[in-house]
């Protein structure tokens, strides 16, 4: 990621999703404007491959915000939060309605999240994958 845009997102997107995970309804908002967006049929296109791996995000801050999943640091959480603001906000970095290019800073974002907490997100689909088994077996 370019370190303009890294030193962006650190200083303003980290500090605002420390704040946001402090108060569950905006969390929970921000969590359903993202899936909103991402159902957006233009959004999905723009996104590719990269859809799955953020409504993995989504669903992960879902758990832990339920309490149902909390085998996670909290500053995992801090970086997937940063990550879905820096998703919905069209102002970003490169504003989103510049057609073509305006999503390629939210992957850049969204790259560089997953790759920070790999393992984090690894152990939430296993956790996730035998929860569903669990609760299938039922």
């Amino acid at each position: 990621m370019n370190k303009r845009l890294l030193k962006y997102v650190q200083t303003k997107f980290l500090v605002l999703a420390q704040d946001l995970i402090r108060n569950p309804q905006a969390l929970k908002f921000k969590l359903d404007g993202a899936m909103e967006k991402l159902n957006k049929s233009k959004v999905k296109d723009a996104l590719g491959k990269n859809v799955d791996d953020l409504k993995t995000l989504v669903r992960m801050v879902k758990a832990w915000l339920a309490r149902d999943y909390r085998e996670v640091p909290t500053s995992t959480i801090v970086y997937i939060v940063a990550a879905i603001i820096y998703f919905v906000t069209p102002t970003d970095f490169m504003p989103d309605f510049i057609l073509g290019l305006g999503l390629l800073d939210d992957i850049a974002v969204l790259r560089w999240v997953m790759e920070k907490i790999k393992l984090d997100i690894e152990r939430f689909k296993k956790w996730e994958s035998d929860t569903a088994s669990t609760k299938g077996s039922n």
